[in-house]
């Protein structure tokens, strides 16, 4: 039985989603276009729940506060994106494929669980607000550990062994390279992956020596 055919087994086997958590989803879905299309401050509930094709009141019985539904957006990012992505990183060339693959759907910008403009918006956010800040804190330091893990995982394919701190370090940089292309990329759509790549194979097998 094939990968994928496992996977599409154990997805069977879940239990279809509840009312609440298709609302849910829905709510999350229309908040990260309006973040996506006004920014955090310009998008109101008002506008999320009309983007949701539902009413103001129904949004507030499943987020409180706008602030919610960022925590919501977050959380759903690391369990559908980020963190599993993590755990398939084991080569230098995972890495490279990874962060030019993020590149490609920055560019198109037609998924809002990687569209850089939502990463900078929430980013900018955390900068003016406390409560942003931890969240997004939150998210970094579920990340960083994964990435160390990661990182350590890939040294050691090259026979070279990191110790914790070590990897954590390249794995900070990592992360600032990844992030610096969300923001190139807004700045330079038609920046070329056929370019970066051999630049980017080069800095990574560094990190990873």
């Amino acid at each position: 039985m094939s990968v994928e055919t496992r996977r599409m087994t154990r997805e069977a086997r879940l239990p279809a989603p509840t009312r609440a958590e298709r609302q849910r989803a829905r709510i999350l879905d229309a908040a990260e276009r309006c973040f996506i299309e006004r920014g955090f401050h310009a998008a109101s509930m008002a506008h999320i729940a009309a983007t949701a094709g539902m009413s103001p009141g129904l949004i507030y019985r499943y987020f409180g506060a706008k602030n919610e539904i960022v925590r919501a957006i977050v959380e759903r990012h690391l369990e559908t994106d980020s963190c599993p992505a993590m755990q398939r990183l084991s080569t230098g060339e995972d890495f490279c494929g990874r962060m030019l693959q993020a590149l490609e759907r920055w560019r198109r910008r037609d998924d809002p669980s990687m569209n850089a403009a939502l990463i900078l918006e929430l980013t900018a956010e955390a900068a003016r607000d406390p409560e942003i800040l931890q969240i997004v804190r939150a998210k970094d330091h579920a990340v960083s550990k994964d990435l160390t893990v990661a990182v350590q995982r890939a040294a050691e394919e090259q026979g070279v062994r990191l110790s914790r701190e070590a990897a954590s370090v390249r794995a900070m940089v990592l992360q600032c390279l990844f992030e610096g292309l969300a923001c190139r990329v807004v700045r330079n759509p038609n920046l070329s992956a056929t370019v970066l790549r051999p630049l980017l194979d080069k800095v990574i097998a560094a990190l990873l020596s």
